[in-house]
């Protein structure tokens, strides 16, 4: 008995096989759990990929009913089209999707949609839940103004850098692809020729104005003709160079045209290869000269600035080629926009002497800027501007220099490749009237 009671005893202490007990214990509602993260993980699939065709169908006939490409009474019809295209395309995972409202807003000018998908359920369908529903819904403005945009562009050498260290994209290459994606968004579907308008203004240390130079009055530089044999002065003459810098006098900070009492101050600093491009309605030429930017020099972005609103200026309409001459301010159904982009702070003041000064050409191409900003948005320019991977200086400026709309600037702080491509897309369709609401 003695013996019996000890082997008892000793078996009830001994702990060998425990984990085999609790493995099988524990295996089936881990393998459930493990079942059940799976179709969750098809939920969120399922929940994006039907979002996405939602807000595509509303943004498409959003922008059919700007165009004037269908009707009012069209517009549920093309909703289920876009609705169907997108679907189709992207798989909704063999979901049953069912569309359950529609609602054009003729007072707001919006679309709102509704649908939901039941998706069928693989590991919860063992207890008994088969389908789960999925739903998505969306609200998307349209408007009726003619648009006319100047995007003012950075090429100063930093954008010449890798975004994230070697190998990345670099700025530039960056700046290339969102800038064009912008420039096909506005233009994308448009049937009538002078509704959207788009202008550049790529700068660095100064703007290079050759289109409208010899159309407007400049200050001109004074430069010495030398003698080939020794290199001496011979004589000094005035020439007038494509490059501009900033004006000075009680213009400097208006849209004053160019006249003999208020001319534009050329530049003697390096000239960017790129030239301003006036308002147009050829999306190829934009896009051409978006390809052919090349990044060099300083910045100057107060100069870009001056430029993209003498641009938008119907006071400037003598100097513009024909077909991108400006509307007046405050003309019925017409829209101004500028685009602000740098990547850096602004640290060049040609005339005060100073370039890629960290302190005082920042102070004062600062000060312009935010000047000449001031003063579009007065005049009823509405300001996006962007900062790219830019430092805390150039992110003040930019986030001062932009228009407020319902409450929030119209800021963006870009820091990678994507950042900067989402900034300009949203920017686009918000210009071009196709703005989500929710």
């Amino acid at each position: 008995m003695k013996r019996f009671l000890k082997n008892v005893q000793a078996f009830g202490k001994d702990q060998r096989g425990n984990f085999a007990i609790v493995f099988v214990l524990l295996s089936v509602p881990l393998l459930l759990a493990a079942s059940l993260s799976i179709d969750v993980a098809r939920m969120f699939s399922v929940h994006n990929k039907l979002a996405f065709a939602v807000d595509a169908a509303a943004l498409a006939t959003t922008q059919d009913l700007t165009l004037g490409t269908i009707s009012e009474d069209d517009a549920e019809e093309t909703v289920r089209k876009y609705l169907d295209a997108n679907l189709d395309q992207r798989n909704i995972l063999a979901s049953e999707v069912t569309v359950d409202d529609i609602h054009i807003d003729k007072v707001n000018r919006s679309v709102s949609i509704e649908a939901h998908a039941m998706m069928p359920m693989t590991f919860a369908g063992i207890v008994g839940y088969d389908k789960h529903r999925v739903a998505a819904e969306t609200k998307a403005q349209f408007s009726n103004t003619e648009v006319e945009v100047v995007m003012a562009l950075d090429l100063t050498g930093s954008m010449d850098s890798n975004i994230s260290g070697w190998g990345s994209p670099t700025k530039l290459s960056a700046l290339k692809s969102s800038a064009k994606l912008a420039v096909k968004t506005l233009f994308e579907d448009v049937s009538e020729a002078d509704r959207i308008r788009v202008g550049l203004v790529p700068y660095s240390e100064a703007v290079n104005a050759a289109p409208v130079i010899d159309s407007i009055e400049t200050t001109g530089v004074t430069v010495c003709q030398r003698y080939r044999w020794n290199g001496s002065c011979r004589k000094w003459k005035t020439v007038y160079p494509d490059c501009v810098a900033e004006r000075t006098g009680s213009q400097k900070y208006t849209d004053a045209f160019a006249t003999s009492a208020a001319k534009i101050t050329s530049s003697e600093y390096n000239c960017p290869s790129a030239e301003i491009v006036p308002m147009t309605t050829d999306e190829s030429k934009l896009k051409n000269e978006i390809n052919d930017f090349r990044a060099d020099g300083c910045t100057a972005g107060h100069i870009a600035i001056a430029w993209s609103y003498y641009m938008l200026s119907s006071k400037w309409a003598a100097a513009w080629p024909a077909g991108s001459d400006p509307e007046p301010f405050g003309e019925a159904g017409v829209s101004k926009y500028a685009i602000i982009m740098t990547d850096g702070e602004f640290n060049t003041f040609e005339t005060g002497g100073y370039s890629c000064s960290s302190y005082y050409g920042a102070k004062q191409s600062e000060t312009y800027a935010e000047n000449l900003c001031s003063a579009m948005k007065t005049s009823g320019i509405k300001i996006y501007s962007i900062a790219f991977a830019a430092g805390s200086s150039a992110e003040t400026l930019m986030r001062n220099c932009a228009s407020a709309s319902a409450g929030k600037k119209l800021y963006y702080n870009a820091t990678d490749e994507d950042d900067l491509e989402a900034a300009f897309l949203e920017i686009a369709r918000d210009i071009k009237g196709l703005r989500l609401v929710n």
